[in-house]
């Protein structure tokens, strides 16, 4: 585990004291971590976790695929290609397994006519799951 993060470290361009603000844990912390002394708390690995959303999750757990979510390369990409690869829905393939959607799924929401009341229109509905999926609606689409 002490590799995949010096890894993650790396693909940010993060020192060990650049990671620890990061995150919000003291730098000792991170440094007891990358030395060997101690093991991640659960608590650190959450907020690892919690701050770099595009990281998969049983990468930096068990070592298992790729690091990178939905990416086909371990590459580190540009920023617009990371902030629409946050944007962006999941494609079906890409929904994990042994996370079936939920089973009452309403129709998308009826197309927005009528803009509110400051002159804005809806674009975009995103509603976020526990199991860190989401799924994307856009009226009238």
């Amino acid at each position: 585990m002490v590799d995949r993060i010096r890894q993650l470290m790396d693909y940010k361009g993060f020192t060990s004291t650049q990671l620890a603000d990061d995150i919000e844990v003291p730098r000792a912390i991170v440094s007891h971590i990358l030395s060997g002394r101690n093991k991640p708390s659960l608590d650190v690995m959450l907020k690892i976790i919690s701050s770099y959303r595009e990281i998969a999750v049983n990468w930096l757990l068990l070592g298992e695929g790729k690091m990178l979510k939905g990416l086909a390369s371990e590459s580190k990409p540009d920023k617009a290609a990371a902030a629409a690869e946050e944007v962006q829905p999941k494609a079906s393939a890409e929904t994990p397994k042994q996370s079936p959607p939920p089973e009452k799924v309403q129709e998308p929401f009826p197309p927005v006519r009528a803009p509110l009341a400051d002159g804005k229109a809806i674009e975009q509905v995103m509603i976020f799951y526990t199991d860190k999926t989401f799924t994307s609606y856009m009226p009238g689409v």
